[in-house]
């Protein structure tokens, strides 16, 4: 969801469905792959009921990942920390495609959690925003950090 203020990009990065997905038929090959093995039925129940709650928790992880970003001409590329914006650098190693985004940064600031010149990794599916979002994301992205 974009916005307009003083900032030239504003969006609010929301779970993807289609990863959210993507990551449960994996979990589900890997319940397969646990359940006809040649091991004892003890090890694989222990295998599945591991198997079973590491994708709960990684389900349950990207249901509650919003993340923030925005770009100004005057403060350049920042995200959300807490309440807070922070400055980021983005890397020219940042892939784009039309289905996706791996967005390379690299945290600026001292004030932050992050160790500075921490280099971070988000993947954005184009379905965790909208249309018109993601395209705007991706020009101003290509305009103005990875050229």
């Amino acid at each position: 969801m974009s916005h307009k203020s003083e900032f030239g990009l504003l969006l609010i990065i929301k779970p993807s469905k289609r990863l959210k997905k993507a990551i449960i038929f994996v979990y589900l090959l890997a319940l397969g792959a646990a359940t006809v093995n040649a091991l004892d039925v003890a090890v694989k129940i222990g295998l599945c009921a591991l198997i079973c709650a590491h994708g709960g928790l990684t389900v349950r992880r990207l249901n509650a990942g919003n993340h923030t970003i925005r770009h100004s001409e005057a403060l350049g590329w920042e995200i959300l920390e807490g309440r807070d914006f922070v400055t980021i650098e983005i890397l020219k190693s940042t892939v784009t495609t039309t289905f996706a985004l791996f967005l390379h940064f690299k945290h600026g600031c001292q004030a932050s959690s992050w160790t500075p010149g921490h280099k971070k990794t988000w993947l954005i599916l184009n379905d965790a925003l909208a249309g018109d979002d993601y395209r705007r994301l991706i020009v101003k992205l290509k305009t103005t950090a990875i050229k």
